[in-house]
């Protein structure tokens, strides 16, 4: 009997001497497929933010502990006829405004979805809109190897309000993770279901909050579904890992025609610790040749083994630093070019990358690889059976 045949190892990052082992980093591959049984089951965990809140006795709103909780049982069943999932929520003990979180608690949700991942097919969290982008983002690196739906969803208006979004999202955040098979962690708002780590809260005042500017949703709902199934990324090689040591010693600076370089040099010089710059360019990565205390900061950041990525102030588009002889500069400082990523996603990744304990030459090497689809690198993939029907011709 012959022997099964060994398992390629496979790479990530961009330099021969940086790359790291693919399955470190959780990164999925192969065809997509899942039947989903009439006894579906979705968690959903509840963290807080506006969708649950009520007006205080000053009229500003607030949390209300166990109200939400209630309007989801009482909701769920006016609608006991249609074929909905078997709902439970998990309520935490503080629930707080999506401007309180951070490492800890997206640890605390990956926690809970770890041990809770065989008992449930889906899962959907309910957190404020203002950061969802950086706290799903987040969990998107964090679980590792995800072979099911996460769908991160909230409200402009809450829940008690009779115009509130809070149903329309709520009901179709349940329903799209009971029902499709996308093992990824996404955002519905409105009638999207985005990449999470596509996405970036766009408007404070309209039920159309969440857009993703650089590739399109991966549904769409009107009178169906419309799936957009080459945009789904594979499902995982092994089992689901989750990566809770997230290092948030990372910058953000947004550059300005009247920034003070000298500041940025003293926070360099000064902040013990630092990680990772992330500089909003502008344009499409444009930045100035001739103020000599900025390129004295690249300059020390690379002294310092401080990573730099390059982001764009733009909505939409990439970073193109070589567009312009005036950048090519920033390439040749060390600069780390984001492509198509967000802030929010650059973010949350290198504080990933930095957790899994990799080296800054790596971190360089890895963070313009696509982990989570997160940035793009590659043309887009054909669905599995144009792919399959492709390869045998």
């Amino acid at each position: 009997m012959s022997s099964a045949p060994p398992v390629e190892a496979r790479f990530v990052g961009k330099e021969a001497d940086s790359i790291v082992p693919e399955d470190k980093l959780g990164v999925g591959g192969g065809s997509y497929g899942r039947i989903t049984s009439n006894q579906t089951r979705i968690l959903v965990l509840y963290t807080g933010g506006t969708m649950g809140m009520k007006p205080d006795q000053n009229g500003l709103l607030a949390p209300v502990p166990g109200y939400l909780t209630g309007q989801i049982e009482t909701m769920l069943k006016l609608y006991q006829h249609d074929p909905l999932p078997t709902v439970v929520v998990k309520e935490y003990q503080n629930l707080i405004d999506s401007c309180d979180m951070g490492p800890p608690e997206w640890k605390a949700i990956a926690v809970d979805l770890k041990q809770q991942y065989h008992s449930f097919e889906g899962f959907v969290v309910i957190t404020g809109t203002d950061t969802m982008a950086y706290s799903s983002s987040a969990l998107s690196f964090m679980l590792e190897n995800l072979g099911k739906t996460v769908i991160f969803t909230g409200s402009q208006i809450p829940f008690c309000k009779t115009f509130s979004d809070a149903r329309r999202n709520l009901l179709f955040s349940i329903s799209l993770a009971a029902t499709m098979d996308i093992p990824e962690v996404c955002i519905f708002f409105d009638d999207k279901l985005m990449r999470a780590n596509r996405c970036r809260k766009a408007d404070s005042a309209s039920f159309h909050a969440f857009v993703s500017p650089n590739i399109p949703p991966l549904a769409t709902l009107g009178l169906g579904v419309q799936v957009n199934h080459s945009m789904i990324l594979d499902p995982p090689k092994g089992r689901l890992r989750i990566a809770t040591a997230m290092d948030s010693k990372v910058v953000v600076v947004k550059l300005t025609p009247t920034f003070d370089y000298d500041a940025l040099m003293a926070m360099v010089e000064n902040y013990k610790g630092l990680r990772a710059v992330c500089l909003e360019l502008f344009g499409s990565g444009t930045a100035p040749r001739n103020q000599k205390a900025f390129i004295e900061v690249l300059e020390l950041c690379k002294q310092k083994n401080v990573v730099v990525v390059a982001t764009s102030q733009c909505a939409t588009g990439p970073v193109l630093p070589t567009t312009y002889a005036v950048s090519k500069y920033l390439e040749n400082s060390g600069v780390v070019l984001a492509g198509d990523m967000t802030t929010e996603a650059t973010c949350a990744k290198l504080a990933y990358l930095f957790g899994k304990g990799l080296a800054p030459k790596q971190i360089c090497s890895v963070i313009q690889t696509s982990l989570r689809g997160e940035i793009t690198t590659t043309p887009p993939r054909l669905p599995p059976n144009v792919r399959s029907r492709l390869a045998r011709l």
